[in-house]
């Protein structure tokens, strides 16, 4: 079998410890504002509608990364169910969004354009954040 190894990042546990190192004292700070001001309803209905906004999705995200941190890297084979291209914040960069068996995944944009919609791919990734470890295009999905 001859696959194609489309992204490759070898150097994933560590960017596992510097993304843990950044989130999850983001999410500790964020959610105590939250929850402190939470504690002053009915005058701080603003300040918890944005700080809710900030502080569950950031906590969610460090979460899984916290979690990955103790498991083992998983592979998940399928086809490319949905893709997109988006620009960074700011419009500054561009990432592109591959869906397989229906988990998420981030690639670079050069891996964006190796692949197209239906191709077969082979994902290694942690099984909590999605973290990309490997990408491989399956060769069988060539011959289309």
């Amino acid at each position: 079998m001859n696959d194609d190894v489309i992204e490759e990042n070898p150097k994933h546990r560590q960017s596992l410890f510097r993304r843990a190192a950044y989130l999850v004292p983001a999410a500790l700070l964020t959610m105590g504002g939250f929850l402190w001001a939470l504690t002053w309803l009915p005058q701080s209905i603003i300040g918890v509608f944005f700080m809710g906004i900030i502080a569950i999705p950031l906590s969610l995200e460090a979460l899984g990364v916290v979690r990955d941190l103790t498991a083992q890297p998983v592979m998940t084979d399928g086809h490319i169910e949905r893709m997109w291209t988006k620009s960074r914040f700011a419009f500054l960069g561009k990432v592109t969004y591959v869906l397989v068996e229906k988990k998420l995944f981030e690639l670079s944009p050069v891996a964006g354009m190796e692949l197209k919609l239906g191709d077969e791919v082979r994902v290694e990734h942690w099984p909590h954040s999605h973290a990309l470890v490997r990408l491989t295009r399956v060769a069988s999905s060539k011959l289309r």
